[in-house]
């Protein structure tokens, strides 16, 4: 299996307050949806996002293909149900959860249609599946190595419709300089894009970012009103619009 520790977001990573806020919006999404209930983090990485959830779900599982993803994660959540996974291939019996999460990781997925079919399988009827990722139609967008395709709106409500999931679909972090600092920046940024500048691991990322940036805050466990939630705003299955925010989040149920 590869390994995704470099591209993954961990414990203690120096981050920008909107990356925070985005980590933030994503697990309060999950966690709306998973209150009482139980749910399964497909490609979990280092689990900081878990035990925000297990507070909040009746019963919650983190799942991940790379080892040493899952060991930091133990590290830190010693009390939490962890297991090494495929997408692919769920080791888990038909109908064994009320919600199924594959934030930030399904552009690494091989084969989309064995992921979902396996998302469907081990929800119950009327579960739901969350899908979060960025905007590959977004201007300066910037895939991330290993990443292998990243659907967007209308490639996803193909594959949820294939798949027997009724899909809503929201964008959020709208494509804007919100500051001085990020308008002289933006140049910069599209250039780095479009010439393939900008590295390729997380943490030379981070390097990069407090050079730009200053001193930054660090990504730790997810916390209830640890950033603002920005309001999602709904979106077309034709996506139309969609190209305005810089995040696309897709909730399936399971018909």
């Amino acid at each position: 299996m590869t390994d995704f520790s470099a591209v993954t977001e961990t414990w203690g990573l120096p981050a920008t307050r909107e990356q925070i806020a985005m980590a933030y919006c994503r697990y309060k999404f999950a966690g709306d949806l998973a209150e009482r209930k139980s749910v399964l983090e497909v490609g979990c990485g280092s689990g900081f996002g878990l035990a925000y959830l297990g507070e909040r779900a009746a019963f919650a599982v983190g799942g991940d293909p790379t080892l040493g993803l899952l060991a930091e994660a133990r590290t830190h959540l010693p009390d939490l149900l962890l297991a090494q996974l495929s997408a692919e291939r769920l080791p888990f019996k038909d109908g064994a959860f009320d919600v199924v999460l594959m934030l930030e990781m399904i552009y690494y997925v091989k084969d989309l249609d064995a992921a979902l079919a396996e998302a469907r399988r081990v929800l119950r009827p009327g579960g739901r599946l969350l899908i979060c990722l960025p905007n590959r139609d977004r201007t300066d967008f910037n895939p991330s190595p290993f990443s292998i395709h990243y659907p967007n709106i209308p490639e996803l409500a193909q594959l949820l419709h294939r798949h027997d999931f009724r899909p809503t679909f929201y964008g959020g972090f709208l494509v804007e300089p919100e500051s001085s600092r990020d308008r002289l920046l933006a140049p910069i940024r599209h250039f780095a894009v479009r010439f393939h500048l900008i590295p390729r691991s997380m943490r030379m990322k981070a390097l990069l970012k407090r050079l730009l940036y200053g001193r930054l805050p660090r990504l730790g466990a997810i916390q209830e009103g640890m950033a603002s939630y920005p309001p999602l705003v709904e979106l077309e299955p034709t996506g139309a619009g969609a190209d305005r925010f810089k995040v696309v989040y897709a909730e399936g149920e399971r018909a």
